[in-house]
């Protein structure tokens, strides 16, 4: 499955980085340029906080994995429904995107990963303005020291769509609207 089938069939575009590299900014254009549906991570963690008190778990791992299946729930009715959907999540590693692919397949939807390649020393500065201007939640330095470790780009076999810091996030958009 690939993003040429978008017209024919329902797709889920898998956002993919490290924090701060700009996913969410290109998954609400995204969805907005295409009339889609977004789900976020981080979105779905403050609304299930604010409605609940606090995320259901014992400790980070199990409030992740929570809200992990909260966002693949919604993904799954979306895809269900004939809609397609830009997920904005980290798409960290291999196996996370492996996942969120074998859903869209299990519902017979394409699948599209975007990665956005930003380096570690641009998503560092970008952290650091961040906790100046507060333009978007903080990652506690644990969280996104792990993520910068951690972190998987997508390997060639993933077909990804890749976009750097360099491009002017209009001509990103472009480029991805002439390949659907």
């Amino acid at each position: 499955l690939s993003y040429l089938s978008f017209e024919n069939m329902p797709t889920i575009f898998i956002m993919s980085g490290l924090p701060f590299s700009g996913k969410s900014t290109l998954s609400k254009k995204i969805a907005e340029e295409l009339g889609i549906s977004r789900i976020s991570f981080d979105e779905t963690w403050t609304q299930i906080e604010q409605e609940q008190g606090s995320i259901p778990g014992l400790d980070n791992l199990e409030k992740w994995k929570y809200i992990n299946e909260q966002c693949e729930e919604k993904v799954r009715k979306f895809l269900t429904a004939g809609t397609s959907v830009v997920y904005d999540n980290l798409g960290h590693d291999f196996g996370q995107r492996e996942k969120i692919r074998k859903l869209a397949s299990e519902v017979n939807a394409a699948s599209q990963v975007i990665y956005l390649d930003v380096s570690k020393d641009e998503v560092i500065e970008r952290r650091r303005a961040n906790l100046k201007l507060k333009t978007r939640a903080q990652v506690s330095d644990k969280n996104f020291d792990k993520a910068l470790a951690d972190f998987e780009p997508p390997s060639k076999e993933e077909n990804a769509l890749s976009y750097n810091s360099s491009q002017d996030l209009g001509l990103m958009f472009q480029d991805l609207l002439n390949q659907i």
